[in-house]
C-alpha cells in the first residue's frame, strides 16, 4: 500500500447517515462547579486564633509561674535570714559562758568536786577532784 491513499482515508469526513441532519450532537460534560474557599478560609482563621489563644495562655501561665517563683525567693530569702538569726542565738546559750551566768541566775553553783553516778541505784561511782 503506498502512502498516498492512507492520507486520503486520514483526512476524508467520516459519511453521515442518512437520516441525520447538518449538524453533529455530542454529550457534553457539565461544567465543573467553582469551589468555594470560605471552608479554607474558616479553617485558616481558626487555626489563627487558636494558635493565638495558645502563645496567650503559655505566656500567662509563665508570667504567674515567675510571680510564683519571685515570692518563694523572697520567702527563703527571709527564712534564710530567720536561720541565721536563730543560729546566733542557738551559739550565744550554747557558750559555757552563757551556760555559766544562765545557771548562777537560776541559783546553781559551781561543783566542787566531780563524780559519777549511778542513776539507776543512786550509787556514787567514782569521785574526782576539781
Amino acid at each position: 500500500m503506498s502512502a498516498a491513499p492512507l492520507r486520503q482515508l486520514r483526512t476524508a469526513p467520516a459519511p453521515r447517515p442518512q437520516g441525520s441532519p447538518g449538524r453533529h450532537l455530542r454529550p457534553v460534560a457539565a461544567p465543573e462547579r467553582s469551589r468555594s474557599l470560605a471552608p479554607f478560609a474558616w479553617i485558616c482563621g481558626l487555626t489563627v486564633v487558636a494558635a493565638l489563644a495558645a502563645v496567650l495562655l503559655i505566656n500567662t501561665t509563665m508570667a504567674e509561674g515567675a510571680y510564683e517563683r519571685r515570692d518563694l525567693k523572697l520567702q527563703i530569702r527571709d527564712l534564710h535570714v530567720q536561720e541565721a538569726a536563730l543560729l546566733e542565738t542557738l551559739d550565744a546559750n550554747a557558750s559555757p559562758e552563757g551556760l555559766a551566768d544562765r545557771a548562777e541566775r537560776l541559783g546553781m553553783a559551781p561543783a566542787s568536786a566531780l563524780g559519777f553516778m549511778s542513776l539507776s541505784d543512786g550509787i556514787v561511782l567514782e569521785t574526782g577532784k576539781k
